[in-house]
């Protein structure tokens, strides 16, 4: 009964826990935790800051703005917080580094200097103005200058200048360049940037008959209407070299640079007594002198465009030189005929700042196509150079030449003469007109605009007949170039004798007092 009893109290403990609610009965198998049990580990962010297992975890220390987390933290150690160091900043808690205060880009300035909690402020600058970036401080585009592409990233560039023959059309600001007009009706400016134009005229240089007396090296004739052309001094000689050996040279050009004076040069002949004896002696050098007016010469030297050689290990010659301004390079160009170890010339350009030094003691090759040429001659429309050029060839006849020793034509793309850029579209002779298969044997061309309607003239030197040029003209440099018109002899007119001539630009004040003097 005993037992009974027992087991009975034992069932009525079961139903009652179950009733209850506990789902299962606990049993133990040793006991009540002790007292030596380790504490539960600090969540993730906190940690034990004093080892007290009766206390709670606390938070790792923020890294504030300016500062960077140098070591994190863990359940039993803090987050450890380092200053930024000089240069440097953070802008956020608990930063993983300081980042690098970078420098303002070009085109923006600095407004605020970098903190160790912010960066540098940059602001973006205006057109007009150049900032160099990092702390420079913005610079307004000078006097004379202008922010040519709307980037104050890039410098400023200096306004177009207005080169004698034009006039300012409106003036430059910071942000807008100054703008040019050509003369009109028949003026011309004398001066850079003019501001207006007077009636002008042309000056003709060109040697004369005599070309072996030192004499004949310089004369002059004028004209207004680009036509009819009167001997200056009665056909005297307006310049006359002395001093330096022979005192001969020859294919004089006369160019107006752009700040208003001049500048002569020609083919250096001092070291020749005569025709024949040039051939023994041929110079890589040319003259150069300087002149205000036409009237007075000034510094008259030698210099040296090459060292190339020639045929028989002679010094390449330097003929007929002509000047023009590079707008690209800002350099002036000189062009001139050289020939090779085989004797075959070709079109060089050297270029120089002053008429002093040459930039490139090398030439480049201007124009090559394929056969000897000399004399070349440029004009310039439609933003593009026109080069006029004698076939040096003296053939029976191809496809490639015609027979030579007469005037061809060639065209560049830009205004820039950089070298093997003219392309000679058509095979045809300016100077043979219709009739391509007969020679005329002429040389030494130069061109000229009327500036009062949209007609060139071509002139060219009859070389065989001593003295005596012919005239033809076009309204379209692009035509056929055998499609030029030749003037009958009595629609215009030369001094006798005339050879290998030249025209420059002059404005009437100019030519009257160098009709005066002479």
């Amino acid at each position: 009964m005993a037992r009974s009893g027992s087991s009975s109290r034992a069932r009525f403990l079961v139903a009652l826990l179950w009733t209850s609610g506990c789902s299962d009965p606990v049993t133990t198998t040793g006991g009540d935790a002790g007292p030596d049990a380790a504490p539960p580990a600090c969540s993730e962010g906190t940690w034990d800051h004093d080892g007290e297992s009766a206390t709670s975890c606390v938070a790792w220390t923020g890294c504030t703005a300016g500062t960077f987390v140098s070591a994190e933290g863990s359940p039993t150690a803090d987050r450890r917080c380092t200053a930024c160091p000089e240069g440097t900043f953070s802008d956020s808690m608990n930063a993983p580094s300081c980042r690098m205060h970078a420098s303002c880009a070009p085109g923006t300035r600095q407004t605020a200097p970098g903190t160790s909690t912010t960066p540098a402020q940059c602001d973006a600058c205006p057109p007009g103005t150049y900032c160099a970036g990092g702390t420079a401080a913005l610079i307004d585009c000078a006097d004379g200058t202008w922010d040519d592409d709307a980037d104050p990233a890039t410098t400023c560039v200096a306004w177009t200048d207005c080169v004698p023959g034009e006039l300012v059309g409106t003036e430059g600001s910071s942000t807008t360049d100054r703008s040019c007009l050509e003369c009109t009706n028949g003026e011309h400016s004398a001066t850079m940037n003019a501001t207006s134009c007077s009636p002008g005229a042309w000056v003709l240089s060109y040697f004369g008959p005599h070309q072996d007396v030192p004499s004949d090296s310089l004369h002059l004739a004028y004209s207004t209407d680009g036509l009819h052309w009167s001997a200056v001094a009665d056909g005297r000689p307006a310049y006359q070299l002395t001093g330096m050996g022979t005192n001969h040279i020859r294919d004089p050009f006369l160019f107006r640079k752009n700040d208003g004076t001049y500048v002569y040069i020609a083919t250096d002949w001092t070291l020749s007594n005569n025709d024949s004896n040039y051939w023994n002696n041929p110079s890589s050098k040319i003259f150069v002198a300087d002149s205000t007016d036409l009237i007075t010469f000034t510094s008259p030297r030698l210099i040296t465009l090459t060292n190339l050689q020639g045929p028989s290990a002679t010094p390449m010659h330097a003929w007929a030189p002509e000047a023009y301004y590079d707008p690209d390079r800002k350099l002036y160009a000189i062009i001139w005929s050289g020939n090779d170890a085989t004797g075959a010339n070709r079109i060089y350009v050297s270029y120089t700042e002053d008429f002093v030094t040459i930039v490139n003691p090398t030439p480049d090759v201007l124009f090559d196509p394929g056969y000897s040429v000399i004399d070349a001659t440029i004009t310039q429309w439609n933003d593009r150079n026109y080069l006029f050029f004698k076939d040096e060839t003296d053939s029976s006849g191809s496809a490639l030449t015609g027979s030579g020793k007469d005037i061809q034509i060639a065209r560049s793309s830009t205004l820039a003469l950089d070298p093997a850029t003219f392309t000679r579209w058509s095979p045809d002779y300016i100077t043979r007109g219709s009739t391509q298969s007969r020679r005329r044997a002429t040389e030494g061309p130069f061109v000229i605009k009327d500036p009062r309607q949209n007609r060139w003239y071509l002139f060219a030197d009859y070389y065989l007949n001593g003295g005596v040029f012919g005239c033809w003209s076009t309204t379209d440099l692009d035509a056929d170039p055998g499609s030029w018109t030749e003037l009958p002899s009595e629609q215009y007119r030369f001094p006798s004798g005339v050879r290998h001539a030249n025209a420059v630009r002059v404005t009437q004040a100019e030519l009257d007092a160098i009709i005066a003097h002479y």
